[in-house]
């Protein structure tokens, strides 16, 4: 039997809010995505991780794949002073 294709899905929440520091809040995935670009200034490797795994996220929609999407959007965004 062939396994129906999942389309990617960036409307599924993150495994919690992230209220930024102008009191904005992200809370799917797409939040999430847009916020890295916001952020992405300066490319890293912690920029390309978040990237790679709000990809991996909403690709698989699975919670364990949600919430390390969710740590490393949090990671970045901290580290830009964004939250």
């Amino acid at each position: 039997m062939l396994k129906k294709a999942l389309r990617t899905n960036y409307q599924r929440k993150l495994a919690r809010p992230l209220t930024l520091a102008d009191g904005s809040q992200l809370v799917t995935l797409r939040d999430a995505a847009n916020g890295l670009l916001d952020a992405a200034n300066v490319r890293s490797g912690g920029l390309d991780n978040a990237i790679r795994l709000l990809l991996m996220a909403a690709e698989t929609r699975k919670g364990a794949d949600i919430a390390a999407a969710t740590d490393a959007v949090e990671r970045v965004l901290r580290d830009r002073c964004l939250l």
